[in-house]
This record gives structure tokens, C-alpha cells and sequence, in this order.
């Protein structure tokens, strides 16, 4: 059975309408855009036709048989309009994304058409308009655990990309690892407890100009108090106890706060165009603080109870430093539920009701419940797991939705979701045959308005790209 092209977009579209034209794949003959913010999106164009043998080449005016692409200031950066009839397929967007945007979609509905074969292949006529549900789609990738190099990085972006995705969290930082180039800490750069490995300035660069190439924005992270055992075995002046330095910065100590702000220096060097830096804050163990005298005094003499409000204290001081920067601060979810200062963006990932409890104090939270998001979870029982892990499908994906049943009370406060894929048993070639299964489920989570949303229509969408090698195009 042959679907209609308008009807085999993932994520699925907002507004699609048939008009009964057609019009024939072979008879297109070139590109022409109006916009100098089309470049990107006429590049992906001429990268697909080339995959099906077959080549358009750029015109300097309008004719028939032809892709057009034209600025609409009535629409937005990201939204974008389709149109098509027997002659033409026409792409209108108030901005690069949105042109992109619909590149994509066309590439798909290109791959619908030729499923039956190119000979009769044809476009069906009619308009698609799109914009999307949530202004922040985020992925957050792990290189920490098990290192992805430059090639890999630049894969996942392309692939976040295909699916609408605008925004890779970015986690350099960990117990494990850390992999960004540094002054402050040269002697553990690039050794990894499991996979050595470091991204230079270079790459940084590189990868930096190819996300912003492909609409993405980035998030970097550097995870303190805790989270931090390979800082930390090279400067035990700052943990608790130089013999075992653990995992957690002693917060007693104010070099702890001067080293961490250098650190941040460095960071933002090396992303001066990241509007948010991201600083972990999450799972910190308090047992070495409770033995530590200069904890117990610094929570003594700050009138705080426990080791708890002397750590919001200190993380507090760390968001300001980077308010300080004109940058906007993100932290994850705090399981010990404390409030901090309302510019602070909360990455909420332990419990759905976190939101609700985070709503009164005006921060806006970004929603990465790992019950729903997390990747690293296994798709089917045959992956590795943990103990706490259990089966997360595609459906599963697919079925989530930040506001829970809370849309009236936590639509001001949701940016929107942020898949999650950890690294401790996916080692670099891994990483694609992990993220591509469900993120096209993902993103009609992030993309897609729920009323448009139905699981089985995506898996028949899903299915029929397949079949006409789609998805063969992604991996390649």
C-alpha cells in the first residue's frame, strides 16, 4: 500500500493538507533560494538527491520543475511551511533552522516517494505548516565514561539534527574522566578510568561550529561538588581527606570554590558562545563532610543544620559566579530537594513529580525523568543493564510527556524535554546503533503537539521510511 509523502514525516507535522497534484521526482530539475539562510538546508538537498543518483543543480532564478526556498517574516525561526504541486515544491521559514527544518522533511517525503521505485516515483501536492511544541529539544551525551571522538560527535549532531533536536548537554566531567583541554588540571586530561581520551581546543572548535552549522546549540557541564574523583586524586588539597580524596570537593575549604571558578573560566573559554553552563550538582555524598573539620566548621559558622544547606550555599555561590559572566546557570535535579535562585535552569531526572516541587520557586526546568529518557536504559532485555534499569522501549519514548498531567499548572515553567544517554557499558561504537532506534521516537516527543501524536501512526511512518531506506541514509 502507497502512503501519501505529506503523510511519512517524523516527527509528525502540525498542520498537513492534500491538494491531489503530483509531482514527479525525476522532473525536478534545480534549487533556487531567495534567502541567504537557505544555504544549509539546500546543501542537505543536493546531499540526498546525490544518494539517489540523482543531481539538481543550483539556479540563480525561478523556473518550473524546481525547489524553492523563500523568507517569510511572518514565521519564526524555527517554523517552516511546505508547499507542493505539479510544478514545484515550495519552503518558506523566518529563519536557517526552520529551512532546515523542512529540508529534512522533504528528504523524508523524497524517500516515501521512491519507496515503490524511482521510475514512478512522485511527490503528492499539498501544504505541510510546522512549528514546534517545545523551544528547547535537548540530548545530553556522555564522552566521560566511554570517549566518542571528534567523527562520532559530529554523527550524533547530524543525526540530532535530522530529527529537529537543538540542543546537545554536552558532559566533560565526571568521576571518571576529563576531557576538556586545561591549565589548571594538565596531569589528568584525557585519562579515563575506562577509555582514555580528550577533546583539544581544535575540537572543541570544530565541533562547536558544526552544531551551530546544524541548529544546535550547546550545553557544556562541568559536575561539582561531587562527581569529581579524577579532579580531585590530583589536587587532594581540596577534598576532605588526602589520603581518599573521593568524589565531592570539601566544601569547608575556599580554595574549593576559587580552583572550581578557574575551572568555569576555562569552560566558558572554550564555549564563548554557550548561553548556559551547566554544573552538575547532583548526588554528592555527605559522609566525607560530616567527618571533615573545616565542613563542620563552615557549617557552624554559616548557622546552617546539616551538610546539605552548606552544599546549596556553595553551589549557590558557583551559580552567581556564572551569572556573573552574563552566562544562565543549569543544574540537575537535587535528590535532597533544595531550592535554588529562580535564574537557575533545574534538569529534573529523578522523579516526575520534581517539576510540581521546583514550579512555586519560578525556575524553569528541563525534563529528563530516566524512567522515560534515559537511552542508556536498555531498548530490549538482551542489552546490558544495571540493577535500577529496566526496559524502555520505543513506545515507552514515545508515550512520554513533560507536563505528566500537569500542563495547566507547569507549562510555564517546562523548556521543554532532554533525552540522556550515560556511557558506562557503551563504548564508542556503540553509541549510534544506541541513540538512532529511539530517537525518532524522542522526537516527536519534543517536536510534535499531543494532539498529533499517535504511537501507532508513528510506528507506520517509522516503518515505511525503513522499508524505502531511510534510515540506511542516516546511518551513512
Amino acid at each position: 500500500m502507497r502512503y501519501s509523502t505529506l503523510n511519512c514525516i517524523i516527527p509528525v507535522p502540525h498542520s498537513v493538507k492534500e491538494n491531489g497534484e503530483k509531482l514527479s521526482f525525476h522532473s525536478l530539475e534545480s534549487i533556487y533560494s531567495s534567502s541567504d539562510s537557505a544555504s544549509g538546508a539546500m546543501e542537505k538537498l543536493f546531499s540526498f538527491f546525490a544518494f539517489t543518483g540523482k543531481t539538481l543543480s543550483a539556479s540563480d532564478c525561478r523556473k518550473d520543475f524546481q525547489i524553492l526556498f523563500a523568507h517569510d517574516s511572518a514565521l519564526g525561526k524555527e517554523e517552516w511551511k511546505i508547499e507542493v504541486d505539479s510544478r514545484n515544491i515550495r519552503i518558506t521559514s523566518g529563519g536557517k533552522a526552520g529551512f532546515s527544518y523542512a529540508a529534512e522533511a522533504v528528504i523524508q517525503m523524497g524517500f516515501a516517494a521512491l519507496r515503490e521505485g524511482p521510475s514512478t516515483a512522485y511527490f503528492d501536492g499539498g501544504e505541510i505548516s510546522d512549528s514546534p511544541r517545545f523551544a528547547y529539544r535537548g540530548f545530553m551525551l556522555d564522552p566521560s565514561r566511554h570517549f566518542q571522538d571528534t567523527s562520532t560527535v559530529k554523527k550524533a549532531i547530524e543525526l540530532l539534527a535530522a530529527f529537529r533536536i537543538n540542543t546537545l548537554h554536552w558532559h566533560l566531567a565526571d568521576n571518571q574522566s576529563y576531557r576538556m583541554p586545561s591549565g589548571n588540571v594538565p596531569g589528568i586530561v584525557g585519562k579515563g578510568t575506562l577509555t582514555d581520551g580528550a577533546y583539544s581546543r581544535e575540537d572543541i572548535k570544530e565541533i562547536v561550529a558544526f552544531a551551530a552549522k546544524n541548529n544546535i546549540t550547546i550545553i557544556p557541564e562541568l559536575d561539582v561538588p561531587g562527581h569529581s574523583r579524577m579532579i580531585l586524586s590530583a589536587n587532594r588539597d581540596l577534598a576532605c581527606d588526602k589520603e581518599n580524596p573521593g568524589s565531592e570537593y570539601c566544601l569547608g575549604n575556599p580554595e574549593s570554590k576559587v580552583f572550581i571558578q578557574k575551572l568555569l573560566d576555562e569552560v566558558m573559554e572554550l564555549f564563548p558562545d554557550s548561553p548556559v553552563i551547566h554544573v552538575g550538582g547532583d548526588e554528592a555524598d555527605t559522609s566525607a563532610w560530616e567527618k571533615c573539620p573545616r565542613c563542620l566548621a563552615a557549617m557552624k559558622e554559616k548557622g546552617f543544620k546539616n551538610m546539605r544547606e552548606l552544599e546549596n550555599d556553595f553551589m549557590t555561590g558557583i551559580t552567581r559566579y556564572i551569572v556573573s559572566k552574563n552566562r544562565t546557570p543549569m543544574m540537575w535535579g537535587t535528590c535532597s530537594g533544595q531550592i535554588y535562585p529562580a535564574d537557575t535552569i533545574m534538569q529534573a531526572w529523578l522523579d516526575i513529580r520534581e517539576p510540581l516541587r521546583i514550579a512555586p520557586n519560578k525556575n524553569k526546568v528541563v525534563y529528563s525523568v530516566h524512567t522515560s529518557l534515559y537511552f542508556d536504559y536498555p531498548a530490549n532485555q538482551s542489552e546490558p543493564l544495571e540493577s535500577w534499569m529496566f526496559e524502555l522501549t520505543e513506545k515507552g519514548v514515545y508515550m512520554t510527556d513533560p507536563y505528566i498531567l500537569w500542563e495547566n499548572i507547569l507549562s510555564d515553567t517546562i523548556l521543554g524535554p532532554e533525552a540522556c544517554l550515560w556511557t558506562e557499558t557503551i563504548p564508542q561504537w556503540r553509541l549510534i546503533p544506541k541513540l538512532l532506534p529511539r530517537l525518532s521516537a524522542y522526537s516527536e516527543c519534543a517536536w510534535s503537539r499531543n494532539e498529533r501524536k499517535d504511537y501507532y501512526d508513528f510506528a507506520r511512518r517509522k516503518e515505511y521510511l525503513e522499508a524505502a531506506g531511510y534510515y540506511e541514509f542516516l546511518r551513512k
